[in-house]
């Protein structure tokens, strides 16, 4: 069995949907926070998270980006989509356009003075782009709390963690950046929502925010 070394900030941001897999797939992993930028040149890209796997002949994985991680945690647990190239496809545009809306919010909180009302419109037109297009793609999957087919799988998870995220208090974010996705407006990102957090996958992530 592997065991794994997760490199990450102490915050949840990037690393909570791998948190979530590593946490759901019962192997051993360590959270562990690289001495900071001391360290930053040591970093495969320069950045966190890195996830570093040791196979059980002592061999080493190190793999950077945050999807990347994600997906291949996600590939390993079966959690993937398994219906075909089009839904593969489909996932990851899904998976990219949390990216979309995130990203300007993060960008948001550590602009330079005089650039928050341009990236404040760039991440209410996405995250409203965002609602319409998801809640269309839920509604025609059932609106069952999920995106594809009637289990959860991989984009249930990404989804799960982006609402995680968000909705943490946070005085630099943008004022009321989290109702697009609040229940009345995003009935079926809410009902995921809720779907993951109530599944065994996520339950020892699920803990961890009590």
């Amino acid at each position: 069995m592997s065991t794994y070394v997760l490199r990450y900030f102490p915050i949840k941001a990037r690393a909570e949907v791998a948190r979530l897999l590593l946490l759901a797939s019962g192997d051993k992993f360590a959270d562990v926070m690289p001495d900071w930028p001391a360290e930053k040149e040591n970093q495969p890209l320069g950045q966190l998270p890195v996830l570093i796997e040791t196979l059980e002949d002592g061999t080493e994985f190190e793999l950077s980006d945050s999807v990347a991680i994600e997906k291949y945690l996600a590939r390993k647990s079966g959690l993937l989509v398994k219906t075909g190239s089009m839904d593969t496809a489909r996932e990851d545009q899904l998976r990219s356009q949390i990216n979309d809306v995130i990203d300007m919010h993060y960008a948001y909180m550590f602009a330079p003075e005089g650039s928050h009302e341009v990236i404040e419109a760039r991440y209410r037109s996405n995250a409203k782009a965002f609602v319409k297009y998801h809640e269309k793609i839920l509604a025609e999957n059932g609106s069952n709390g999920h995106y594809f087919g009637s289990e959860t799988t991989y984009m249930d998870i990404a989804l799960f963690a982006f609402i995680t995220v968000i909705r943490q208090p946070n005085e630099k974010a943008i004022k009321d950046c989290t109702d697009y996705f609040s229940e009345s407006n995003a009935p079926g990102l809410n009902k995921v929502y809720e779907t993951v957090q109530a599944s065994s996958i996520a339950a020892p992530y699920v803990a961890t925010l009590k």
